[in-house]
């Protein structure tokens, strides 16, 4: 409950008594450390106050009612206690620390709050001694934060002013050496990147934003990926994006999401259609009281399912989505964390198909798709659900069921990793060496022969020399149409810089998602690998990648390209022992990987959420061919098709120069960021 003091104050959402003596006021702050005058000042009593959802503004789920307590004493002190499930930044001069549920420190005059890190800032500003009041109006408080402020907003518009001017001299810069301002739209007689009847880059000599536009066809999207929408780019950089209710959407029977970290606070907010589906199972890699909120918050017809983790240090890291209507069924493979920051601040890849149930003649028919599909959700062991299908009846949803499904269209191929020491048979099934295996069944053109590899991940494990082999030896792996091995590609790291990270959408926040200590960061064989991260071409320089990707390149064409959940860890991607007999994995993963040899033959086209019909799309009398939106060059032949992929950063990568040092979370930075803050 709260009470109205004046226009200007509001009270702790506990406060009842106007006679409590007032030791101080949480300003509400800008993202620029500017007192926003529009929202209203918190007064602290001496004694217990409340501070929640009913304090802000900005309705945000994430912030508890009781979010935080303040206990008050009549020296101004207050010792903060996080009451909520969700994390609170705190920030005192150069200390930032983030304080998880029921931590506690005391807190003083012009510390700063954020109730939900990255959002909802308030400083803390303690009542003159002589000037503390019973009644909680005509407060005079020390200036000093706030003057402070003011200085820290000049910097920050400074900083702004300069990412701006440098951004836009980068991007001439780009344009010149490519020569793109002179490009027109290539012909291409067949493009399945935009379908035949457009092209995939619309390009403009009369508009900068142009020449970064990405646009496909609805029939299209199973052959390319996308970019998730972020919040605070221009329009143009999220042209052809997703968000979480783009995909979805629709009459959805049963909802089967798989992912890391959970937020189900953020989730009622993002994305209400989960909760009219019947039925949801949430498969999840969540711990201790995030588990404890998710079993107290969820709907009664959603079941949680944490998979078994059998060897330590491992998780549950797969971010997919499979969604079941009464028509098919649609598979959705991505890299984000169902949380805010992930689908709101970050550069991250989604691709989904739709696919039909299988008609009474091909039953028993099956594909590499749908082999590799059955095989991981095998190993996951979720428990029965069971459930009333129209058509179908009284079914349970295991692994079984998606063999209903009809994957031949598949325009990609999986490449998943499963905990376990993996020999025999199954030595090949999983993690880098599923990658080699797929990989040595293709041919490519001859221009792939010994060229680079690039590497871009968010997090990096404790890596070796011998184990890099080891994994660029699996990422060579191929042939050429000449039945000649590829040979091994000189491998590439693409990883933010420190400034990268500061001048960020977030500032150094945007770091607590690139989580890599300095010992495995700042391995002195690594330095060779370092290149930038820079995604001009897409406006997403300043949206830190949390997208996990790798290719094989020659200019701006794609031997292949690989969307997935994995980093460059051996937990991830699995390690060669007992005389390359046996892989272990620790972690859960998956991925799909564009190859021109999967999308070459008959693809059917098919929407759950349409009408139903299929589409048919011959490809077998012509050539595929994988390209960046930076290709500028024409096909081959009239029947070569043009697949263009929104690799998110430049190629070839560019190398760090001596002045760039890779970030890693544990490092001390006292340079401010954009929004004025240090790290940590």
């Amino acid at each position: 409950m709260e009470t109205r003091v004046s226009s200007d104050f509001k009270l702790g959402s506990t406060v009842m008594a106007s006679s409590r003596v007032t030791i101080g006021l949480l300003l509400p702050l800008q993202r620029n450390f500017i007192v926003d005058a529009s929202a209203a000042k918190i007064s602290v009593f001496e004694g217990v106050n409340f501070v929640g959802r009913d304090n802000i503004t900005m309705s945000d789920k994430r912030v508890s009612r009781k979010h935080i307590s303040l206990h008050g004493s009549s020296d101004g002190v207050v010792e903060l206690v996080v009451e909520g499930p969700n994390p609170v930044i705190f920030k005192s001069g150069n200390q930032r620390r983030k304080l998880s549920s029921q931590e506690k420190l005391f807190i003083n005059d012009g510390d700063i709050l954020e109730l939900i890190p990255g959002n909802h800032f308030f400083k803390y500003v303690k009542a003159s001694g002589e000037h503390a009041s019973s009644s909680g109006r005509d407060l005079v408080f020390s200036d000093k934060a706030q003057k402070q402020a003011d200085k820290d907003a000049l910097v920050y518009d400074r900083n702004h002013q300069l990412l701006q001017d440098e951004a836009l001299a980068r991007t001439l810069q780009n344009l010149e050496d490519n020569r793109l301002l002179e490009v027109s739209p290539p012909v291409v007689s067949k493009s399945w990147s935009s379908c035949p009847t457009s092209d995939a880059v619309r390009v403009s000599s009369n508009s900068m934003e142009a020449i970064h536009q990405f646009d496909v066809s609805k029939d299209c999207l199973s052959l390319v990926f996308r970019l998730m929408r972020v919040q605070g780019l221009p329009k143009w950089a999220n042209e052809c994006t997703v968000a979480i209710n783009d995909v979805i959407e629709g009459n959805i029977l049963v909802a089967i999401l798989s992912n890391y970290m959970v937020d189900i606070d953020w989730l009622k907010t993002a994305c209400p259609k989960l909760w009219q589906i019947p039925h949801v199972l949430i498969v999840h890699g969540e711990s201790g009281n995030r588990v404890d909120h998710l079993q107290k918050k969820k709907p009664l017809n959603w079941v949680l399912y944490k998979p078994s983790l059998p060897i330590s240090y491992g998780t549950h890291h797969s971010k997919a989505m499979l969604l079941v209507y009464e028509t098919g069924v649609r598979i959705i493979i991505h890299s984000a964390n169902l949380i805010h920051v992930d689908w709101n601040n970050k550069t991250q890849g989604l691709w989904m198909q739709d696919f039909p149930y299988k008609n009474v003649k091909n039953l028993s028919e099956s594909s590499f798709f749908e082999r590799d599909l059955i095989d991981y959700i095998s190993t996951l062991k979720w428990p029965g659900l069971n459930v009333n299908l129209p058509k179908l009846g009284d079914v349970n949803i295991n692994a079984s069921f998606f063999k209903k499904f009809d994957y031949s269209s598949a325009a990609v191929r999986l490449i998943a990793s499963v905990p376990g020491y993996h020999s025999g048979p199954n030595l090949k099934k999983w993690g880098h060496m599923k990658m080699r295996t797929v990989l040595e069944e293709c041919e490519f053109d001859k221009e792939f022969s010994k060229s680079p590899l690039v590497y871009q991940f968010s997090s990096l494990g404790s890596l070796d020399e011998r184990w890099m082999s080891e994994f660029g030896a699996s990422m060579s792996a191929g042939i050429s149409h000449d039945n000649f091995p590829l040979g091994s590609g000189k491998p590439v790291i693409i990883w933010p810089t420190v400034e990268d990270v500061r001048c960020s959408l977030e500032g150094y926040a945007a770091g607590s998602a690139i989580p890599s200590p300095q010992k495995n960061v700042e391995k002195e064989f690594l330095k060779k690998y370092w290149s930038k991260w820079k995604a001009d071409h897409l406006g997403r320089c300043r949206a830190m990648p949390h997208i996990k990707s790798y290719t094989r390149h020659s200019g701006q064409n794609l031997a292949w390209f690989l969307l997935t959940s994995a980093n460059l860890s051996k937990a991830a991607w699995g390690a060669l022992q007992k005389n390359n007999s046996q892989l272990m994995i620790r972690s859960y993963e998956l991925g799909v990987l564009f190859l021109p040899s999967v999308m070459k033959g008959n693809l059917s086209q098919f929407s759950c959420t349409g009408n139903g019909d299929m589409k048919q799309m011959s490809t077998k009398n012509g050539k595929t061919k994988l390209v960046t939106l930076c290709w500028n060059g024409e096909p081959d032949s009239s029947s070569e098709i043009i697949i263009r992929l929104p690799v998110p950063y430049q190629l070839p990568a560019q190398p760090y120069s001596p002045e760039d040092m890779p970030w890693s979370w544990d490092r001390l930075y006292a340079k401010k960021d954009i929004h004025g803050e240090v790290w940590p």
